[in-house]
């Protein structure tokens, strides 16, 4: 029986995942519903992952200005993919929390209402931004990500190994975090989240045969996922806040929950990866 192949060709993965964010563009374009703009940055995080792969992989040809130029690009609309995201997580928090009290407290279900009605209209003008940016983009980050990957074709057979690839995750992320925050250490917290999810898609670009790599991937994912509920949270506890003030109920609700979420994702930073 042949052996399984688990070795990850990053080069071709940058390619095949900058095809699907073309097509992502398309298709928010055509209908920027939430669940195309989720992909649609989620691919944009997915490529910065393979950049970062890369750029510890010696023996490359020179590529630093064509990939800073790619991620350039990248990071406008990724920002914009994400303002938009984080209003259609912070409306769906706050009709999930309206939806627990069984319509039996009218004031909260009128603070809900209220709020979701504020992040409508705010959703609509970053989903405006998003869609001019596409328009923009659409034509100029297929010619970027052409002439990156035209600078990388001589070493595209370039391959790593399961236990390189995994070793190569795990020093990545420890030489990239805090090892002690604290909970005081917002932005320090924020940015172990981001390199969570960048690590889990670093792991990911393993085939599927790899288990290794994707049991490590899925620990990130964890790690990711819990950080990332606090950060959801957390924003939105303020924003409530802005909109209703400090003393309604919602905005108090919101940053109870945040506070919780906060000992989960402390919990998960304790397990060794």
């Amino acid at each position: 029986m042949a052996q399984a192949n688990h070795s990850t060709h990053p080069i071709t993965t940058l390619r095949d995942t900058a095809t699907s964010l073309e097509a992502s563009i398309l298709a928010c374009l055509a209908d920027p519903r939430k669940e195309a703009i989720h992909r649609l940055r989620t691919l944009t995080r997915r490529i910065e992952a393979q950049l970062e792969l890369l750029s510890t992989l010696p023996g490359l040809p020179p590529h630093e200005q064509q990939s800073h130029i790619a991620l350039t690009l990248l990071k406008k609309l990724r920002h914009a993919a994400g303002d938009v995201r984080d209003i259609d997580v912070q409306r769906d928090l706050i009709r999930t929390e309206s939806a627990a009290s069984n319509g039996t407290d009218h004031d909260l279900r009128q603070q809900a209402r209220h709020l979701r009605r504020s992040l409508k209209h705010k959703r609509d003008e970053a989903e405006a931004h998003l869609l001019r940016l596409l328009h923009k983009q659409r034509t100029r980050l297929p010619l970027a990500f052409e002439e990156l990957l035209d600078t990388l074709a001589p070493a595209e057979s370039i391959t790593l190994t399961e236990p390189q690839l995994t070793a190569l995750v795990r020093d990545w992320y420890t030489n990239h975090r805090d090892p002690a925050p604290t909970p005081q250490q917002t932005a320090e917290l924020h940015e172990i989240r981001k390199r969570a999810k960048l690590a889990r898609y670093l792991a990911e670009s393993a085939p599927a045969s790899a288990a290794a790599a994707h049991r490590l991937a899925a620990r990130f994912e964890n790690l990711q996922q819990a950080g990332g509920k606090w950060h959801d949270l957390l924003i939105l506890a303020e924003v409530a806040a802005h909109e209703l003030g400090d003393t309604a109920q919602l905005p108090q609700r919101f940053a109870a929950q945040t506070h919780s979420a906060l000992r989960t994702f402390k919990r998960q930073l304790s397990y060794k990866m």
